[in-house]
């Protein structure tokens, strides 16, 4: 017997040991959603709790007397508590990774709850009966003759984790199949041959050992995930920028440098110029992130002004009223707002003509940017561009400027009027110098 006690002394130093390092992993792991984040830290506690009471239990329980005898009753009943408490809290996340925000709602997890307090209410009721166990005022743990039917509410609720696995299987990934397929058998086994052969608490090894291959399937699985959101961020971006450059603008400016090959090969040439520089910004923000000089920038609207001039010639006025531009601001954010100026303001006007108003100026701490437009104006809320796929909407660019800068942008647009897009720039360190 000492022997027993011994080696369940250390196979629970060794389960206590490896739910801490758990806890610590889901502690400082970013990789993981919150509630999945939230669910290890809870699940690891748990299971801390429940070894440090079987560890004290180890330790404790060849000291005969009554006094240890009250403190081994709590440490069992807490370890048995702690242990179905896991159980459960599996079923709700079995439910929750498999796709149901809501999942305490769900059936099986009613059903789960359900035979949980039926256990507690057996575990609670054996205290004073002893029927199914019991601890005489020496110490000693006496099975009694209905300690089977104690297993079977946490039997059950590891078969309703059997079958929510199985039933919902198509909506879980591989790592998530292996890693719940490993928790939901290996203690099931382990509390069964204990049940039946009380003595080395395999349970306990078996139970930390399964959380811990289960919190790194369900860590490298998000992580995976994570790095593919990535990729396809980075794709999505690509995709948004190239879309950037209309079809449309891109054959006009062509079909205008085609004619002035022929008809004024310099003009045409720093036409060609200005388009490849042009081309060379766009794919060069690929791979910028952060704030880039505001000159940087007005150097690309300049460009693009160049080329729609090309085809407009004095129908398009553009004007610039500078008073700040030694700041930094995020990239590809004027020229698309510059770009919705000319197109759904100036060129939908009237008569096609009009001018567009580009300034700067400092304003307390924060840096305003105005692009200002004399054509027919619009009601924001309901402006939905007619060319969805190749246009960069001004919903896209406010986003990137918070996101980017935790700036805000401004949209005051009067129908048949004018309208007037403010990037509003926080000053944080930015001088406005001329």
């Amino acid at each position: 017997m000492e022997a027993v006690r011994y080696w369940n002394l250390i196979i629970s130093s060794a389960g206590c040991i490896l739910a801490v390092l758990g806890l610590l992993q889901a502690l400082i792991n970013r990789y993981i959603d919150k509630r999945t984040r939230d669910f290890f830290i809870l699940f690891f506690g748990i299971i801390i709790f429940y070894v440090v009471c079987i560890m004290l239990r180890s330790m404790t329980g060849s000291i005969e007397g009554e006094n240890w005898a009250v403190l081994s009753r709590i440490l069992m009943f807490a370890q048995a508590v702690l242990s179905s408490i896991l159980v459960v809290s599996l079923t709700g996340f079995l439910i929750y990774k498999s796709g149901r925000e809501i999942w305490w709602k769900e059936k099986a997890f009613v059903a789960a709850a359900a035979l949980w307090t039926v256990y507690a209410g057996m575990l609670i009721y054996t205290q004073f009966s002893g029927t199914i166990y019991r601890i005489d005022d020496n110490n000693r743990y006496i099975r009694g003759d209905y300690f089977p039917i104690l297993m079977i509410p946490p039997v059950m609720i590891m078969l309703i984790n059997a079958q929510i696995l199985w039933f919902r299987r198509k909506k879980y990934t591989r790592a998530q199949m292996n890693a719940f397929m490993i928790f939901v058998s290996v203690p099931a086994v382990a509390m069964i041959l204990q049940g039946l052969f009380f003595g080395i608490h395999i349970i306990v090894i078996s139970t930390v050992v399964s959380a811990m291959f289960m919190y790194f399937y369900i860590v490298n699985d998000q992580m995976d995930r994570y790095g593919r959101q990535l990729e396809e961020n980075a794709r999505l971006k690509i995709d948004i920028l190239l879309a950037q450059i209309q079809p449309h603008f891109l054959y006009n400016s062509l079909t205008t440098i085609k004619y002035l090959c022929h008809e004024d090969p310099p003009k045409a040439e720093k036409a060609l110029e200005d388009f490849m520089t042009y081309l060379r910004y766009n794919m060069d923000s690929l791979t910028k992130d952060g704030l880039i000089p505001f000159d940087d920038e007005l150097k690309h609207v300049k460009e693009y002004v160049e080329l729609q001039k090309l085809r407009f010639g004095d129908e398009l006025n553009v004007e610039y009223d500078l008073e700040c531009t030694g700041f930094n601001m995020p990239t590809l954010t004027l020229q698309p707002i510059v770009e919705n100026a000319i197109t759904y303001g100036i060129r939908r006007s009237g008569n096609g003509e009009g001018t567009v108003i580009i300034s700067t100026r400092q304003s307390g701490d924060n840096i305003e940017i105005k692009v200002t437009d004399d054509g027919n104006g619009f009601i924001y809320a309901d402006s939905r561009p007619d060319d969805k796929q190749t246009h960069i909407g001004i919903g896209n660019v406010r986003d990137r400027i918070s996101e980017v800068s935790g700036g805000k942008l401004i949209v005051d647009s009067k129908p048949g009027e004018s309208t007037t897009v403010t990037i509003v720039l926080p000053g944080e360190s930015r001088e406005c110098d001329n």
